[in-house]
């Protein structure tokens, strides 16, 4: 039987609590007996054990997942979701040896539920935002967090429908380089910004790298009251010119990106983006690259 909107978010939120309390024992009542994760099967057994052995360890062995923001469809059974935590590492992560030092890890993803627990997940992490802090312990690193930006007035609100509809419209405008179509889908388009940054100047910086890109709307969870749309990209194309750790070697590379879009009177005006670049840049290396393990 398919669970309620908050029967789903109850469930994220005591998983959650499982894991910050490292009572791992309860964490597989929680789950499904088939577990999938980016795309490796877990039982509930060796999910937990997983988490207990290999995550845990990862982080200095003290999680404390902090929620950031939770969105819900629940004719899908699905939860989009921003997590976050500090962690002290205390073994080599990401090529870099422990420093002693906080460190902030921001997780973003989607959790499909079949009879109420947990049976899919897709999870992204910025890695580029751990090497920056591990690289320079001594820098203060700020993040963009959803939950410290309050949902923006407005005049005009679209339903759930609409808000997906404005998405898709504004993917495929995108697809297509109609780019003077782009101020129709953007509120104030000269200052959005995705995270810190202008959102026109990330585009036409990977657009200049990579001038065939194409994205593919994987999955989409629209939230009416917030007037916000979490989304999973997929992106396809060839790096032309060096770009974020990407070479121009000819070869096609893919990746994806998680999102969360604000809108205000019918129109996107800021962005949450995380780009998972470590995927395409593994695609271009001929050993494996320094990974981080998903949190949860």
């Amino acid at each position: 039987m398919p669970a309620s909107a908050s029967e789903l978010v109850a469930t994220i939120r005591s998983w959650a609590k499982c894991v910050n309390e490292k009572r791992w024992d309860d964490l597989a009542k929680y789950m499904h007996s088939t577990y999938n994760q980016n795309g490796i099967e877990y039982t509930p057994e060796s999910w937990a054990t997983h988490v207990k052995d290999h995550v845990a360890p990862q982080l200095g062995g003290d999680i404390r997942i902090n929620e950031d923001s939770i969105m819900v469809d629940e004719s899908a059974q699905c939860v989009a979701f921003s997590l976050w935590l500090k962690f002290k590492p205390e073994m080599p992560l990401l090529g870099y040896q422990p420093k002693g030092r906080d460190v902030l890890l921001i997780e973003h993803g989607f959790i499909w539920f079949t009879d109420g627990k947990l049976s899919k997940g897709l999870f992204l992490i910025n890695s580029d935002d751990i090497r920056k802090q591990l690289a320079n312990p001594n820098t203060e690193f700020a993040p963009s967090l959803i939950s410290e930006y309050s949902v923006p007035r407005a005049e005009t609100f679209l339903s759930r429908q609409q808000l997906e509809e404005v998405l898709r419209t504004y993917v495929d405008v995108f697809n297509a380089r109609q780019l003077t179509e782009y101020t129709k889908y953007v509120h104030q388009p000269e200052r959005m910004l995705n995270n810190k940054d202008l959102a026109r100047r990330i585009m036409a910086d990977t657009l200049a790298a990579i001038p065939d890109l194409h994205v593919q709307i994987h999955t989409l969870v629209a939230d009416e009251e917030l007037q916000r749309v979490a989304v999973w990209l997929k992106f396809t194309g060839t790096p032309i010119k060096e770009y974020a750790g990407l070479v121009a070697n000819g070869r096609a590379v893919q990746f994806t990106e998680h999102a969360t879009y604000q809108f205000v009177d019918g129109k996107i005006q800021r962005i949450w983006g995380v780009m998972d670049l470590d995927e395409a840049r593994q695609q271009q290396q001929e050993s494996p690259m320094p990974m981080v393990i998903p949190v949860i």
